[in-house]
């Protein structure tokens, strides 16, 4: 039995995850060699100390609270947690905490298994970093495209028109490509004035365009046209004043 329980002893020691065990004080009592690795303090350090030393100051409690819920409620499994190092760094880890009994099986204190994930989500957030840009990059290609279509729309209505005009040679037609100019040149000013608006949102508030979700659009889009048809009211109005 002795020999099962040094055999037992020997693996937890050398075992890859951090494993620490916390008493019913709230007292570091046993550290292993991939504890001291992870968080840097030595066992001679740590065991001995309160729990709360491993918790980030924002919550001090953090793991108190957790040893305490194992020591009422049982197992707690892949329990996403911040520990803090010895240095100060905070690192991510995924925790297990068990209850440990003794021989009457009552619980004696509570034995956490932490794993470290801090690279794993420097990578998660590197991809979804990556995602955001890229939705962003096609909701900026998606509000181009709008504007390039109000802008050669315009072009394109301004020159049929002068090109009627010409063939016409008539008063009547010439007053029409006045017509023609005065709105299609409001809808360029419109969309000049969006895209004015538009940086000046993002350098007074130093962030992203909000995106919003349009029917038939594979991603969310700047809503450039709305913008566009906002300030052609606008200067409707203004020319009617």
């Amino acid at each position: 039995m002795n020999k099962k329980t040094e055999h037992m002893d020997r693996l937890v020691e050398n075992a890859g995850d951090a494993i620490f065990i916390v008493g019913k004080t709230q007292t570091i009592t046993f550290w292993n060699k991939a504890a001291e690795e992870l968080l840097q303090y030595s066992a001679d350090e740590i065991v001995g100390a309160n729990v709360d030393r491993l918790s980030p100051y924002e919550n001090k409690r953090q793991m108190r609270s957790m040893v305490v819920e194992v020591f009422e409620g049982g197992t707690l499994k892949n329990l996403e947690c911040e520990l803090v190092r010895k240095d100060g760094r905070v690192v991510s880890t995924y925790l297990t905490a068990s209850p440990v009994t003794d021989a009457n099986e009552n619980v004696v204190g509570v034995s956490v298994i932490a794993m470290d994930v801090t690279d794993q989500n420097k990578l998660v957030l590197s991809l979804i970093g990556k995602v955001e840009r890229t939705a962003h990059t096609a909701a900026l290609m998606e509000s181009l495209t709008t504007i390039s279509h109000h802008i050669r729309n315009a072009a394109a209505s301004i020159q049929a028109r002068a090109e009627l005009s010409r063939q016409q040679n008539t008063v009547e037609h010439y007053k029409q490509l006045t017509d023609t100019c005065i709105h299609e040149c409001r809808r360029i000013v419109a969309v000049i004035e969006s895209l004015n608006d538009m940086v000046r949102e993002v350098s007074k508030e130093d962030r992203d365009l909000e995106r919003v979700d349009m029917s038939g659009a594979p991603t969310a889009l700047f809503d450039i046209e709305n913008r566009i048809q906002h300030w052609l009211k606008k200067l409707d109005g203004q020319q009617s004043a």
